[in-house]
């Protein structure tokens, strides 16, 4: 397996997990001084499963797996940059939950893959 694909689905377990407790932080109303750095990380998740996903083209991973995580990584930060003028009033909760489970799927795209490559290397 490619020594990249480890060091992204590390880089996606750490900045998703430290993301997640952030988002979840700003849930209970407090710690949005920390709003540019939750920003960050949800990026630099977009960015190394996109690039773990360009990868794993090279790795006998799924077509069908690999695009949906090329579109995933890129509907991530769209939905977060965007979330704050989606829904605005009682209704914004849904728009919350959804961001919450595009974040920990792209966690678990993330595994996917890297899972699936490394099978693969092993088959």
């Amino acid at each position: 397996m490619n020594t990249a694909i480890p060091i992204l689905r590390w880089i996606i377990r750490i900045a998703g997990l430290v993301a997640l407790g952030l988002g979840l932080t700003f849930w209970s109303g407090s710690g949005y001084g920390l709003l540019s750095a939750h920003q960050g990380l949800g990026y630099l998740v977009s960015i190394a499963l996109l690039l773990m996903a360009v990868l794993g083209f090279g790795q006998r991973v799924s077509p069908g797996l690999l695009i949906l995580a090329i579109i995933w990584s890129l509907v991530v930060p769209g939905v977060g940059s965007s979330q704050l003028k989606m829904l605005p009033g009682d209704l914004h909760w849904v728009i919350q939950v959804f961001h919450l489970l595009l974040g920990v799927g792209a966690i678990g795209l993330g595994e996917a893959i890297a899972g699936r490559a490394q099978r693969a290397r092993v088959a």
